[in-house]
C-alpha cells in the first residue's frame, strides 16, 4: 500500500488508509491544543477523604461524595 500524506490531500483519507475498530481512539490535530488525560482528584477535609472528583477528557466531571458509617 502506497503512503499517503492526509495534508497533500485536503485532510481527505483514501478508503484503503482507514480501518474500522470498536476501540475508541484519541486523534490529534496539529495545530490543535491536545486534551490532558483523565483526571482523578481527591476531596480532602484534614485526613479524611470527602469527595473523589473525576475530571473527563472531555471537560465533563463527576463528583461522589463518600459517606462514611
Amino acid at each position: 500500500m502506497e503512503a499517503v500524506n492526509p495534508v497533500d490531500a485536503h485532510n481527505v483519507l483514501p478508503s484503503q488508509c482507514v480501518r474500522m475498530v470498536e476501540e475508541a481512539a484519541r486523534v490529534f490535530v496539529p495545530g490543535q491544543p491536545v486534551r490532558p488525560e483523565p483526571h482523578v482528584h481527591l476531596v480532602r477535609d484534614g485526613n479524611t477523604i470527602k469527595a473523589i472528583e473525576v475530571a473527563c477528557t472531555c471537560g465533563q466531571r463527576i463528583r461522589l461524595k463518600c459517606v462514611y458509617s
